[in-house]
């Protein structure tokens, strides 16, 4: 079994992307959607960091790493590590299963979501 994870990236280079295909297990950050944190409560300074390549994913990045690189080898794709403030459950969920559907994937897809624990995966 092979286990993914990308987080903290700022965004998804070719390396990670050919290390990550062929996961069975796949977990990565879909920190903030990009309109919430434009407009969210961070200094202009922070959400710069945030959306710069020493930041975070955001739910496009995953979105296009789910169109471009994700196969059918990924039974699970687990989102997490989402902005409180930048970022809500159900927008990461829809915009990860047009992703998955326009792909014609269906893994098991979960929304680990803030301050909430998930239920465990079992291999």
């Amino acid at each position: 079994m092979k286990v993914g994870l990308a987080t903290d990236l700022g965004y998804m280079p070719e390396s990670i992307c050919h290390h990550l295909r062929s996961s069975h297990f796949l977990l990565l950050e879909s920190n903030h959607d990009l309109d919430m944190l434009k407009v969210g409560p961070y200094p202009w300074s922070v959400k710069q960091r945030v959306m710069s390549r020493r930041g975070h994913l955001s739910n496009e990045v995953v979105s296009t790493f789910i169109q471009e690189h994700l196969d059918s080898t990924t039974a699970t794709l687990v989102l997490g590590h989402l902005s409180e403030h930048n970022n809500h459950p159900e927008i990461v969920r829809i915009t990860a299963a047009q992703a998955l559907e326009g792909r014609g994937l269906r893994p098991q897809l979960v929304v680990a979501e803030p301050r909430s624990q998930s239920d465990p995966f079992l291999f």
